[in-house]
């Protein structure tokens, strides 16, 4: 494995305010950024320099009979800069509205408005957990969208929140499948004219994807069968290699993640051993498997003692888990640094990946060499 980096590098928290159940301006952890348009190589552990749209297409594979309702979020026109952010409540259907109540998610993702002119843009995907939901990262999918990403984020089929029909067998071949799909159907519409996506995406730079717990899976997975995939950062959990894989991938797991356990964890590790340089792995020490998504923000209790608040180690000691706020800022400064570096080609973002952000909550290892 790769050198084990304890320095610690100044780090800036962009927390928001959370007290309403969205939060937007100057400060917020997504989005929201002070300058107008493009820069050479923005801060990626802040927010980036667009304002962030976000917008709604349901895609039918007809081949495998599977509905994709897709959120895709985007750098927005300079014009939207200030408008109010689309509500916690916009992402739902309207009879289920009522689970947003007690939500406290900061949000700065402004819905339906036109995206910013100096595209294309490269595309990166986001695969949402088991029993998630396509917005359960909408911190990171406004974070990439501010510096310049289309986000596609699509709600598999058979394992949301609201729809549990599916098993792990059908699943697993099924979601790399459904994020290949939309990356597909993307790239079509960029280049037909007339539809609503013209012009959006970047054809000629490699795609990038994501994704938290099975979603994790999904990543490496996808990341296996695909060789557009340029770079992938998979959260809690670890996923198939093959053997032509060559993303540069970069692991996150939690030290106190009770849902994937002990095993879970170690099978990261083994997926951060079997892939390739460059990689890296990043171990966010008392964080949970629900760190990762924004579930300690959606007042419903998920995460409870798993992310959220308290709970136990696995050798039975308690612990209070670290703020999701500062893991969430470790997922968007490695999310843009790995994204920027391999598919943008910063390469002054060397430093970011080559650094253990946060060094008292993060045990980092870093190969960057092929």
């Amino acid at each position: 494995m790769g050198q084990i980096l304890r320095r610690a590098r100044p780090f800036f928290f962009v927390l928001c305010a959370i007290a309403l159940v969205v939060a937007c301006g100057d400060g917020s952890t997504s989005g929201g950024g002070t300058a107008a348009g493009p820069s050479a190589a923005p801060d990626p552990t802040r927010p980036g320099p667009y304002p962030v749209g976000v917008t709604r297409i349901e895609l039918h594979d007809e081949a495998r009979d599977r509905v994709l309702l897709t959120e895709v979020w985007y750098p927005a026109a300079e014009s939207v800069r200030g408008e109010p952010p689309a509500p916690a409540t916009s992402y739902l259907p309207p009879d289920l509205a009522v689970l947003a109540d007690n939500a406290t998610i900061p949000l700065v993702a402004v819905r339906d408005v036109p995206i910013a002119d100096d595209g294309p843009y490269p595309m990166v995907a986001f695969s949402h957990g088991s029993g998630g939901i396509r917005f359960q990262n909408t911190f990171q999918c406004e974070h990439l969208a501010s510096h310049g990403y289309v986000v596609v984020a699509p709600d598999h089929q058979g394992n949301t929140f609201f729809d549990s029909s599916g098993t792990s067998e059908e699943l697993s071949v099924a979601r790399p499948l459904d994020i290949i799909y939309v990356l597909d159907r993307f790239s079509e519409f960029t280049v037909t004219p007339g539809n609503r996506f013209e012009g959006w995406i970047d054809l000629d730079e490699g795609f990038g994807v994501t994704g938290h717990s099975f979603g994790g899976f999904t990543a490496v997975a996808t990341a296996s069968m695909d060789s557009r995939i340029a770079a992938a950062l998979p959260m809690a959990f670890g996923g198939p290699v093959s053997a032509d894989y060559s993303a540069a991938t970069l692991l996150m797991l939690a030290t106190v993640d009770l849902t994937i356990g002990p095993s879970g964890n170690q099978a990261i590790r083994e997926t951060y051993d079997a892939i390739p340089s460059p990689r890296y792995l990043s171990e966010v020490i008392d964080a949970g498997h629900y760190s990762f998504s924004f579930a300690c923000q959606t007042g419903l209790g998920i995460g409870d003692g798993d992310g959220c608040g308290t709970g136990n180690r696995f050798d039975g000691s308690p612990v209070t888990f670290v703020s999701d706020l500062r893991v969430w800022d470790l997922v968007n400064s490695y999310s843009a640094a790995l994204f920027g570096r391999y598919i943008k080609g910063i390469v002054e973002y060397d430093d970011i990946l080559n650094t253990a952000l946060d060094a008292e909550i993060n045990r980092y290892v870093a190969d960057p060499n092929r």
